[in-house]
């Protein structure tokens, strides 16, 4: 499994900090930022540690983190007449990026065969907001009955990451047809 997974970068982990060097040490932050790195699909246990510098008002910030196995998986719909399965790889490289690719092989539908493909980048330059791109055909429309609808997609949010946090938002473009 090693050999499969890479682990994620140090300059990855650093984008997803909220403090940074020169700022006064807000222990409520680091307890949030632990938070967050946990919650993220990439890093399943995360640890701050906090040591003080000799006769100075400086500290030494260390982050220990633990990664998740990130390629997977998923099977869904209806076997064996119409099964739809997937597999991504929820930090490429060890960069924040998660790739999905999905299929669906569904007689019953036009096209007989659909796919998505979504792509996402974690914390994007460092901002902690996340940018997604997609593309599906194998979504379900709204309006009457459950017709197969295209989409293409962007997506760029920032979550509310703390309760010290000045900025959270959203916007999504996309096309959709069927």
């Amino acid at each position: 499994a090693n050999t499969l997974h890479k682990d994620t970068r140090h300059k990855t982990v650093r984008q997803h900090l909220f403090v940074k060097e020169g700022q006064p040490l807000n222990p409520f932050r680091l307890a949030d930022n632990e938070r967050f790195l946990r919650n993220t699909d990439f890093i399943l246990d995360s640890r701050i540690i906090v040591l003080p510098v000799d006769d100075t008002d400086s500290v030494d910030v260390t982050v220990i983190t633990r990664d998740v196995f990130s390629l997977g998986a998923t099977m869904g719909g209806s076997f064996p007449t119409a099964p739809k399965v997937g597999i991504y790889d929820a930090n490429v490289d060890g960069r924040a990026q998660r790739i999905q690719f999905t299929a669906l092989i569904d007689a019953d539908r036009s096209p007989n065969f659909g796919y998505s493909l979504y792509y996402r980048k974690s914390s994007l330059f460092g901002s902690l907001a996340n940018l997604e791109l997609g593309y599906s055909q194998i979504n379900t429309g709204v309006s009457i009955g459950e017709e197969p609808e295209f989409a293409v997609l962007m997506r760029l949010n920032r979550p509310l990451v703390s309760p010290c946090s000045r900025w959270a938002g959203g916007v999504e473009v996309s096309r959709n047809w069927s």
